[in-house]
């Protein structure tokens, strides 16, 4: 039990925090009637009564009497702020938004240029999603107080959940000038630059981060996997031994690191640490691949059917198998005519074994190697499923052009399948053949009517050419009935709508869409900016566009529009 003197102590304290002190009244306060002064007093010391009350019943885990409560304070004493903004995060940890942001509101109106009022009715707007009055708020926070951390902190994650991830990189970048030293923000800048694949300057903010804190082992891990990315192989070898001396079993390090030591040519190293990486039990299916891969390119022929996986990976395993065969001068033609009976699904094993094979080993040197392998193959005994890898590396490789014929082979001397059509449709995409993109896709409907995926791509075909519209939509409803959160069926209804001339809806659904991607888009910017524009809201529409040229640079029409609605 608390005693007199310690009370009057802490009643004392409390009242100075809400109250203030003043050893001389205000000017004029002296000729206010007594009544009013005595008024004043007591609704301040009514407020202390029930701050004091909300506290004590807080302790005592009566947490609606303790609401109740402290309710009472900014009623009686509009100036007391910190109960304010307690009674606020009470509301906002109930989820009671609707009594939060009336508080919040009008607390801001008796306080304007209070910075952290404003923060606080930011992040009540960002709650209940009115992203453009939560972007204000926090905008005015900072403008109040420019080396407000709280407030950048508050934008950059409200940049993050809109997907503006440029106007996050400009956050952190102003937060570094504040904070030059701190390898936790040149981290987190990194971390953002790498989901708008800047790899440049996210390379530089890792170096940073290490340069500051060299025991951030994940920054070391990360600027390895961006050196291979960027093709820096000596770099990228370096800075994984350097990792793997701290995390010597982490596996996905070491699975890159051979992919380094393969691209600079050094398939024995490589194979070395498949070695490893087998032996342990982290090995998967596509490590075996990987093995099998590097000791073709290494001539050790006979030793690749002893690396075939336990259990997945068929068509590739016998692939690669008979590229073994063949290369040692043995027989591979029943091997090859077996691959076309193989039950498989070949689309999948494509997008996890040969995705990984280019990925790892150079997309450039691995498919170049892996089409001519495969092309003597053929000539040993026809294979669809041999036609349709080598198709499948001429897509990867951008080559689409070069894709069709081969696939229009296996649709002239094979049973066609769903798949044969949906990579044609998209080589013709590709190229820009419309009517062929058209054909293809509603052959592959044939086999699968309501596939989702390629709804959408019949859909936003017919968007982007700006014909058949009414049907577009319908093709989107089937498809936001099977995936109603989709972001990309949500992008091209809200192209659908552009084209229609419903601005509205087309604003409404592009930012719906950015919002649910996974990392911010250029071409979801630049058709926000075109609804913003066709809205009539050409300062919004230059914002879209500005954010899009920085996205990517390359994107077509971008900068002649910018000239185009110069201010």
């Amino acid at each position: 039990m608390i005693g007199g003197s310690l009370k009057y102590s802490i009643c004392l304290v409390v009242a100075v925090c809400l109250c203030g002190c003043s050893s001389t009244p205000a000017s004029g306060v002296e000729n206010f009637p007594r009544w009013r002064k005595a008024r004043a007093v007591d609704r301040k010391a009514e407020a202390i009564s029930h701050y004091l009350t909300a506290v004590i019943y807080a302790s005592q885990g009566k947490k609606d009497a303790s609401l109740k409560s402290l309710a009472r304070v900014p009623e009686l004493d509009p100036g007391a702020m910190g109960p304010t903004i307690q009674l606020v995060r009470a509301y906002i940890r109930d989820e009671n938004f609707e009594a939060a942001l009336g508080m919040c509101e009008k607390a801001v109106k008796q306080r304007p240029n209070q910075a952290n009022l404003h923060v606080v009715l930011g992040e009540i707007y960002h709650r209940v999603k009115r992203y453009d009055d939560a972007m204000k708020s926090f905008e005015r926070a900072v403008a109040l107080e420019p080396n407000n951390v709280m407030g950048y902190g508050a934008l950059v994650e409200l940049q993050e959940s809109r997907n503006d991830l440029t106007a996050a990189i400009d956050i952190y970048e102003r937060l570094i000038e504040i904070t030059p030293d701190s390898p936790g923000l040149y981290y987190q800048l990194a971390l953002v630059l790498i989901r708008v694949n800047n790899k440049p300057r996210a390379i530089e903010a890792l170096q940073k981060t290490i340069e500051l804190n060299p025991k951030l082992v994940r920054a070391q891990y990360l600027l390895g996997i961006l050196y291979l990315e960027s093709n820096q192989i000596e770099e990228c070898i370096g800075q994984l031994h350097t990792y793997m001396k701290r995390r010597p079993n982490d596996m996905d390090a070491a699975d890159n690191l051979a992919g380094a030591q393969a691209r600079a040519g050094r398939f024995e190293q490589a194979i070395g640490i498949y070695q490893r990486i087998l032996s342990s039990n982290q090995a998967q299916p596509q490590h075996h691949i990987a093995a099998m891969y590097l000791h073709l390119r290494a001539k050790r022929f006979d030793e690749v059917s002893k690396l075939s996986p336990p259990e997945g990976g068929a068509y590739f395993d016998m692939i690669l198998q008979a590229l073994a065969k063949h290369a040692a001068g043995k027989p591979t033609q029943l091997l090859v005519k077996a691959l076309d009976a193989v039950e498989g699904d070949l689309d999948a094993e494509c997008g996890r074994y040969l995705n990984n094979l280019l990925y790892l080993f150079g997309e450039h040197d691995t498919g170049t190697w892996l089409f001519e392998a495969l092309g003597s193959l053929t000539e040993e005994a026809d294979s669809r499923v041999l036609h349709l890898v080598r198709a499948r590396i001429l897509m990867a490789m951008d080559r689409h052009e070069e894709a069709i014929p081969l696939l229009e082979s296996v649709l002239a001397n094979f049973t066609p399948d769903q798949w044969v059509h949906y990579y044609l449709a998209i080589c013709h995409e590709e190229a820009g053949h419309f009517q062929k993109t058209e054909e293809h896709l509603k052959a592959y409907m044939e086999f699968i009517p309501d596939d989702p995926d390629i709804l959408n791509f019949l859909a936003y075909l017919y968007a982007e050419e700006g014909v058949k519209l009414d049907e577009a939509q319908e093709l989107l409803r089937r498809a936001l009935e099977a995936d109603p959160e989709n972001p990309y069926y949500m992008d091209s209804l809200g192209w659908t709508y552009y084209k229609l001339g419903r601005a509205d809806e087309a604003v409404q659904y592009i930012q719906k869409a950015l919002y649910g991607m996974d990392s911010d888009d250029a071409v979801l910017r630049d058709h926000l900016g075109d609804a913003f524009l066709l809205k009539g809201d050409v300062e919004r529409a230059r914002e879209e566009w500005g954010r899009a040229i920085r996205l990517d640079p390359d994107l077509e029409g971008i900068q002649e529009k910018l000239d185009r609605h110069q201010p």
